[in-house]
């Protein structure tokens, strides 16, 4: 039981930075870029950690209450049926196909990626129709910090 606790104070823990950083995300409004990228760097993290801890804690549990029950029922295990038991309640296995599944699902990118892999595009941007060859993200994000730099030296 003392693993379930630890395993739902973790949970807590995570939730709870979620929050502070989406907070403080919202507190910094005149912070410096690199303030900025920090928290969102934070959130970004916690958002993928928490489904990662969440599957952790589905496919653990029904051993976690499975094996103290077993002795309360049965003071004196048969270890024939005991290995028996054991891979009835272990869903280690699960756990080893579940947590890619997971990930996969959390991770845009990743799923990008197999789409594009397969031929199946959502929408259509061309890579290379600029002449300098930057993408549209590249020219993006160095108007941002240009922006932010000229904006620091005027203050």
């Amino acid at each position: 039981m003392s693993l379930t606790a630890v395993e739902l104070i973790a949970l807590g823990i995570l939730y709870g930075l979620l929050r502070y950083n989406a907070k403080k995300k919202k507190r910094l409004q005149e912070a410096s870029l690199t303030q900025k990228y920090q928290v969102d760097e934070n959130l970004r993290s916690i958002r993928l950690l928490i489904p990662m801890m969440i599957t952790y804690f589905c496919c653990f549990m029904p051993p976690l209450i499975a094996f103290p029950l077993y002795y309360a029922i049965d003071s004196s295990p048969d270890p024939r049926q005991y290995s028996i038991f054991v891979e009835a309640v272990n869903s280690m296995i699960l756990y080893a196909v579940l947590l890619p599944a997971v990930l996969f699902w959390r991770h845009k990118s990743l799923r990008d990626n197999l789409r594009k892999s397969m031929g199946i595009f959502d929408r259509v941007e061309p890579e290379g129709a600029r002449a300098d060859g930057r993408t549209r993200e590249q020219v993006r994000h160095f108007a941002l910090l240009s922006y932010a730099w000229e904006r620091e030296i005027t203050q």
